[in-house]
């Protein structure tokens, strides 16, 4: 699977403000500093996607990343 193109689309806290779930979803979980967000923007192939900060901890949102993929 190639990934075509991602954007990102919203953070929110809680179920209301997820967005609708029309297609499959993917969850990246795991401590602090571990590369989350850096295996997100290596997969997608493109900087600065799923931003990654010094400070431990700061991500407290679940991101909403939708991706278009071609076989």
């Amino acid at each position: 699977m190639k990934i075509v193109s991602s954007e990102f689309l919203t953070s929110a806290v809680n179920p209301g403000g997820y967005p609708p779930g029309h297609f499959p979803e993917v969850a990246f979980v795991g401590r602090s500093n571990v590369g989350k967000s850096s295996l997100i923007n290596k997969l997608v192939n493109r900087r600065g996607l799923a931003r990654t900060s010094k400070t431990p901890g700061r991500t407290q949102l679940i991101n909403f990343l939708p991706l278009t993929t071609a076989s």
